[in-house]
């Protein structure tokens, strides 16, 4: 039996182009929409959630109460991540898939229709957050899932560039969640708070039928296929994930460690601070957000061009060391208040360290596990980490503001801490750049591993 991870993911690419195409859209749609509801939910978080589900506990325990059910969320994403990625590897790609978009599009539209606490008292804020447990655990899965399918779809020349674009849809999807929010802040504050935010919320429906159709036209990945004809489907692949491959899943997830709340600082947190401490315009905030946005979806692919060319490591060790640079001068732009310099830190912030590791990172792990454990692989890497310090984040940033009496700098040290993190995590992962010979074995963490990655 061979179960080559390198070799099986260059089997996928005797695909068609056809079904390449519509693999790599079919993963990246259901990314959109995965993050096009989550950073609904973070924006809503910082802006309408703490005084429409939470009143009467003070402006500041509003907002923790808010946030921390935005770190709820990311409580039931490794949860769901793991049962689905189970499925993922028992049963295939594209069935998981379809379900784990419904879960997630359902809960979304749900929380648009949601009473709040004025209509039903404690009951508002106990029914947001079991929507938000649902939408994580559905989105938990999703993620994982695409980076699968997408790198299983993509020839070795170029599986960073094809891995990145599911990447680059996070931020089609933040950025339509962003430019949705900003012209529904344009209504008068009463509307906005009454019905506006809602809107939506509601309309994500329409992104999940447009997901799904694009879902129910992709194949099964070749490379689930070929394990299934050769009888390699492993039976209880997160345990052998742990048990074969934890070498690989300790440095993976030191790795996200690092990326993850970078993204949700900047995302999120970023956004209250810099329109309730600094009294940055929303509006003007709102829209350097989305043009941060919209600039991380070409630096994506663009840096997966790059580790194509130069190797995964040295793009993912030059972002963890940007990260350990630039988090002070990043709070010095936003504590400047001028719209222009928070716009120059926020697109710092996510073009370049969002966009040159959640590709390649896609990438690397894919390369680094094989089929019968793929997914499972790529989603213990990441979404515990994204429960540990990623959803957990925007609260305990606006906790060290609260400590540090308003100021931003043990936020900033908290950035430096997990960056240093991703870097010693990041030397320890092999390079997979030049595995890309069917011939050439999988790298192993232990020689009496031969018999799961051969």
């Amino acid at each position: 039996m061979h179960d080559d991870s390198v070799d099986e993911i260059d089997r996928s690419g005797l695909d068609s182009s056809q079904q390449r195409r519509r693999a790599v859209i079919g993963s990246s749609v259901g990314t959109v929409i995965e993050w096009y509801d989550f950073t609904l939910y973070g924006l809503a978080s910082a802006l309408v959630f703490a005084p429409l589900f939470f009143p009467g506990a003070g402006e500041l325990a509003g907002l923790l109460g808010a946030f921390a059910g935005f770190a709820v969320g990311f409580g039931a994403r490794p949860i769901g991540g793991l049962i689905f990625a189970h499925f993922g590897d028992r049963v295939g790609r594209k069935t998981t898939l379809l379900v784990t978009l419904l879960m997630m599009g359902t809960a979304t539209t749900l929380i648009g229709l949601l009473p709040t606490a004025e209509a039903i008292g404690i009951w508002a804020p106990i029914l947001l957050i079991v929507l938000r447990l649902f939408q994580g655990a559905g989105a938990g899965a999703e993620f994982a899932g695409a980076m699968t399918m997408a790198s299983e779809s993509a020839p070795n020349r170029n599986r960073a560039f094809i891995a990145g674009f599911p990447g680059a849809s996070v931020y089609v999807g933040m950025a339509l969640a962003t430019t949705a929010f900003a012209l529904i802040s344009l209504l008068p504050a009463d509307q906005f708070l009454s019905w506006g935010w809602r809107v939506p919320f509601i309309a994500s429906v329409v992104i999940v039928a447009f997901a799904l159709y694009f879902r129910l036209r992709v194949k099964e990945t070749a490379a689930f296929e070929n394990a299934e004809r050769a009888g390699a489907v492993a039976s209880a692949p997160l345990a052998e994930a742990v048990r074969t491959h934890w070498r690989f899943l300790l440095p993976g997830m030191a790795l996200f460690v690092f990326a993850l709340p970078w993204v949700y600082v900047v995302q999120t947190f970023s956004l209250s601070y810099t329109t309730g401490t600094l009294s940055v315009n929303p509006t003007h905030a709102l829209i350097a957000l989305i043009v941060a946005e919209l600039l991380t979806i070409p630096a994506t692919l663009l840096f997966g061009r790059l580790a194509d060319r130069i190797g995964r490591k040295p793009v993912l060790l030059g972002a963890a060391i940007f990260g350990v640079v630039f988090a002070f001068p990043m709070f010095v732009l936003f504590n400047t208040g001028n719209s222009l310099l928070v716009a120059a830190g926020l697109i710092l912030g996510l073009a370049v360290i969002q966009g040159a590791t959640i590709g390649v990172s896609a990438a690397m792990l894919a390369e680094l596990f094989p089929t019968r454990m793929r997914w499972s692989g790529i989603a213990i890497s990441r979404e515990i980490p994204a429960a540990l310090v990623g959803g957990t984040a925007p609260l305990v940033a606006t906790a060290l503001v609260a400590a540090s009496g308003g100021t931003p700098w043990l936020v900033a040290g908290y950035l430096v801490g997990l960056s240093v993190i991703g870097l010693v995590g990041i030397a320890f992962l092999p390079e997979t750049l030049h595995r890309d010979s069917p011939s050439s074995p999988a790298p192993s963490p232990r020689a009496d591993d031969a018999a799961v990655t051969r």
